[in-house]
């Protein structure tokens, strides 16, 4: 399981400022409730000892409350109750107890804010009773008026906590959203570069077989032909590596414009991609190359959708080119027909030498897996092996589409 990564810190000047106004708004609270407060107590049989320390410890109870209350995110519920302490006996502490308390409900911890929220009203109370001892107000008055006041500061924090919260729940689904589409171009590419190397590998490795057999055969031959037999020899290796460039600009062509459009020519139109109908032209390839090659195609097969027919033609071209390396001078069958779905089914079967399996399934390289791919895009199956008498057969059934 992968950990979810916490989200980086605000940056230090955000923090700042976060801190600071909160503690300008306790100042200015303070100073309030001390300026109110202050005036309205009886202080004339105070000494002037008595008042000064109460008016210094006054103040000083607050400025620690204020500091207090800066580590409040460390430990929230023991601030709070701290800071509603020191109010009990600090006018200058009041403005902090309510911001303490407003910090503890943006947590949205039921127990905590219950515990808070009954130790403010017990020591505001309390602190009721040592200020204005024996007022004219009923307890209950001032019980009911300070429980309307705890409500309205609890649902206010609990509304920002609530807010706080789906600011970060948006936050992290837009991280996640970013990884996600970062995965799928990863993954584009990597379907993208498989393209260009099944349409590389499935193009240049049939021009270059043939290539290389009339290359070979031409070293091979050499000596004994005639200049013009070996300047007829050269023509068809420059001829199919002619082909191999020709077939190399098409594929780039189309992977450069998947609509079809050929930037580099300036008529606006690429060289068709072939189709079905131009595996007849193949399997004439493979014979002047030396295959001893049986073709069929089914009556109708050619009216298959241009889709379905260029992987049908890849799927000959890839299975010649293996039969040629692997089984050079062995009779190859080729066999596509229409099946009742409706779907064609291209059938390549040749004998294999003996204890050869180079192209087996089990043994292939690319070339079968990129076929399976190609099979696979389309909605078909393939299927490639060897049976017990030798025979090596590629088989993929693709649905048809018109």
């Amino acid at each position: 399981m992968t950990a979810t990564a916490l989200p980086p810190p605000a940056p230090l000047g955000r923090r700042v400022w976060a801190q600071t106004w909160r503690v300008l708004v306790a100042l200015v609270a303070g100073f309030t409730a001390f300026g109110l407060i202050w005036p309205e107590l009886d202080t004339s049989s105070w000494s002037e000892a008595r008042l000064g320390i109460g008016l210094l410890g006054d103040v000083t109870a607050g400025v620690v409350a204020l500091v207090v209350y800066c580590f409040r995110h460390r430990a929230p519920l023991f601030v709070t109750l701290a800071v509603i302490g020191l109010s009990t006996v600090s006018t200058f502490a009041a403005g902090t107890a309510v911001l303490a308390l407003v910090s503890l409900a943006t947590w949205r911890r039921g127990v905590e804010i219950a515990v808070g929220s009954a130790a403010m009203l017990v020591t505001g109370l309390v602190g009721e009773q040592l200020v204005f001892p024996g007022g004219d107000v009923p307890l209950w008055q001032t019980t009911l008026v300070s429980v309307v006041f705890l409500a309205l500061v609890v649902v206010v924090g609990v509304a920002i906590g609530q807010r706080r919260a789906l600011v970060q729940s948006l936050r992290e689904r837009a991280a996640l959203l970013e990884r996600e589409q970062a995965v799928r171009e990863d993954r584009a590419r990597e379907q993208e570069r498989a393209h260009i190397a099944r349409e590389m590998h499935d193009v240049l490795g049939h021009r270059l077989s043939l290539v290389a057999l009339h290359a070979g055969a031409l070293e091979f031959r050499g000596r004994s032909l005639s200049p013009d037999d070996t300047v007829e020899a050269a023509g068809v290796v420059r001829a199919e590596a002619h082909a191999a460039l020709t077939d190399l600009r098409d594929v780039l062509g189309v992977l450069r414009d998947p609509a079809g459009r050929d930037t580099d020519d300036p008529t606006g139109t690429a060289p068709p991609q072939p189709t079905l109908c131009d595996v007849p032209a193949l399997v004439d390839e493979a014979r002047a190359a030396g295959a001893t090659v049986t073709c069929t195609v089914a009556e109708g097969a050619c009216a298959a959708g241009e889709t379905v027919g260029r992987h049908a033609y890849r799927i000959v071209q890839e299975a010649l080119t293996n039969a040629r390396r692997h089984a050079p001078g062995q009779p190859v069958t080729v066999s596509i027909a229409v099946l009742p779905t409706p779907a064609l089914r291209v059938t390549v079967t040749n004998p294999t030498l003996p204890g050869d399996r180079g192209h087996d399934t089990d043994g292939g390289g690319h070339g079968l897996r990129g076929l399976a791919e190609r099979a696979r895009l389309v909605g078909g199956s393939f299927r490639a092996d060897v049976d017990a008498a030798g025979v090596h057969t590629v088989e993929a059934v693709l649905p048809w589409t018109a």
